[in-house]
């Protein structure tokens, strides 16, 4: 009777670990960010007092903040698509091996393994405007860092290049794990081109492409590496997201009651989009 009831429990026994790093930091931060966000707090965050949803009133009456907002979205909205469909393409040229594939595969890869401090080095230098490689080979001459017009842009351009790496060594991954025999039997049956790539391939590999949206997805609602250290959510709040917004509050000017607020609400921002994804994956993709 134990020995049948312990193998029953077994499987979820193995979980235990797992739930407990997720409540400890996960779970447990985010519920004591959201006590936190209803009161008070001073600068060695200690409670004050009780102010219920003053902070977010706050928050949400900041001009800063809801620029923030609209950045971020507009980053997500310019970065994961664009990145995927990059990385989707560099995975469809490289599907079949050859002789040198190893060659244009690490080089395909290579944003990928590159720390976000070099990344931004390396931007950095390619933005300059009297050295830079880009005004060089456009003859234009703008400030792309420090423009309002065209930082935002120089920001996204930076992501949808770091994120191509992740998103071919995936992509790459699920096309060579067709089967063949799929692939001629629709051929053969006269699937060809554009209806064999929408029709057979995409389907096949949906489960990809769902992971895929969703972690990039997060990965985009998340990140501020390169805001961080290119613009600091500058100029004039051209290049400020949610995470720049909270770390200049918390870090930079200690006002904790604002980044406990704008924190629940980012956290709620990412669960609505990654509840999104995870609706039109249950209803668009079969695993079978």
């Amino acid at each position: 009777m134990i020995h049948k009831t312990f193998k029953k429990t077994e499987p979820y026994l193995y979980l235990i670990p797992a739930l407990a790093l997720l409540l400890m930091f996960i779970y447990y931060p985010f519920f004591k960010n959201v006590y936190l966000s209803l009161f008070v707090v001073d600068k060695y965050r200690v409670i004050k007092e009780f102010c219920g949803l003053e902070n977010y009133l706050k928050v949400f009456n900041d001009e800063k903040f809801i620029k923030a907002i609209i950045n971020t979205l507009i980053y997500v909205a310019a970065t994961v698509p664009v990145s995927m469909a990059i990385g989707f393409g560099l995975a469809l040229l490289a599907r079949k091996k050859k002789r040198f594939s190893i060659v244009y595969e690490a080089l395909f890869a290579l944003p990928m393994a590159v720390s976000a401090s070099v990344v931004a080095m390396i931007f950095q230098l390619a933005y300059n405007p009297s050295l830079g490689i880009i005004n060089q080979m456009t003859g234009l001459n703008i400030n792309w860092l420090t423009d309002s017009k065209t930082a935002l842009l120089s920001l996204i351009i930076i992501q949808i290049w770091a994120n191509i790496g992740y998103n071919f060594i995936f992509f790459l991954s699920a096309l060579r794990g067709l089967s063949e025999e799929i692939l001629e039997g629709a051929t053969m049956d006269g699937a060809k081109g554009w209806r064999l790539f929408s029709k057979i391939i995409v389907p096949l590999i949906a489960p990809t492409i769902m992971f895929l949206l969703v972690s990039d997805i997060a990965h985009a609602m998340t990140t501020a590496s390169f805001t961080l250290i290119l613009t600091e959510g500058g100029p004039n709040g051209a290049t400020e997201t949610i995470v720049s917004y909270i770390y200049a509050k918390a870090i930079r000017g200690r006002n904790y009651n604002s980044a406990f607020a704008a924190t629940t609400v980012g956290f709620f921002m990412s669960a609505c989009m990654l509840a999104l994804s995870q609706i039109i994956e249950r209803k668009k993709v079969s695993y079978d």
